[in-house]
């Protein structure tokens, strides 16, 4: 997807330059690097400064999870929670059709789930936002694998063939 984005972005410049705005394109170059200092820098400098002001508010519940090894300010909460939406997708997909669901994908996506949630409670320091992600993962794609199986394999229809894949 990015690969994608970035190629459209590159189409979309060349464009311009080859209609004349060459002033446009390069005024538009400043500001997309100005924005990407400016947001580097605010993410480089708001762990280190943010984190000890939220825990000193003495918000309880707030101030101790900023402060945990697994808090608000480490990549072990940041990365199951964009997890999350890979669970989320599989959750409000529950009534695919099952000829769209594929066998290997949600195979890994069910062995991940399963594998991952044991992982997580290995590590230092105990992941239960891992955890919690995970069981969702495994229970999401589990139930879709379980039911392209049975439709694939044990449910016939009316002219003998199994699944979504009738004789023609």
């Amino acid at each position: 997807n990015v690969l994608a984005q970035l190629n459209q972005l590159r189409r979309a410049v060349q464009y311009r330059l080859s209609s004349g705005k060459q002033d446009e394109v390069r005024a538009l170059t400043m500001r997309a690097g100005l924005g990407l200092v400016i947001l580097s820098a605010v993410v480089a400098m708001s762990g280190p400064l943010l984190q000890p002001a939220i825990v000193n508010l003495d918000i309880p519940g707030l101030s101790t999870f900023a402060a945990a090894p697994a808090g608000l300010f480490t990549v072990h909460f940041w990365a199951p929670m964009s997890k999350w939406l890979i669970s989320g997708a599989s959750f409000f997909d529950l009534n695919r059709p099952t000829d769209k669901i594929s066998v290997s994908q949600y195979s890994a996506l069910t062995l991940t789930g399963c594998f991952f949630t044991r992982y997580a409670l290995l590590v230092v320091p105990v992941n239960y936002v891992l955890c919690s992600v995970n069981i969702a993962l495994f229970v999401s794609s589990s139930f879709h694998l379980a039911r392209k199986l049975k439709a694939d394999y044990f449910v016939r229809d009316s002219t003998g063939a199994r699944g979504d894949k009738k004789r023609q």
